[in-house]
């Protein structure tokens, strides 16, 4: 099954990014859920493709990291 963006509008300070998401896909948290997955999984890639691309002396020494710290 195709996961299919959905756009998101912008957010004012009172606003929850996770009640915007859900909001962007009517109510329906599987796809909610389903959407951040891809979105993540998309980025993910992104993230090892530039990772293999940048230099260690352009990015003076910055490496990503693929997990996030708690």
């Amino acid at each position: 099954m195709p996961v299919v963006a959905h756009q998101i509008e912008p957010l004012s300070d009172e606003q929850d990014l996770a009640e915007a998401v859900l909001a962007a896909h009517d109510g329906d948290p599987l796809a909610a859920l389903r959407s951040v997955i891809a979105d993540a999984e998309f980025l993910h890639g992104q993230l090892e493709i530039a990772s293999a691309l940048i230099s260690p002396g352009l990015a003076r020494g910055w490496k990503p990291k693929f997990q996030r710290e708690e």
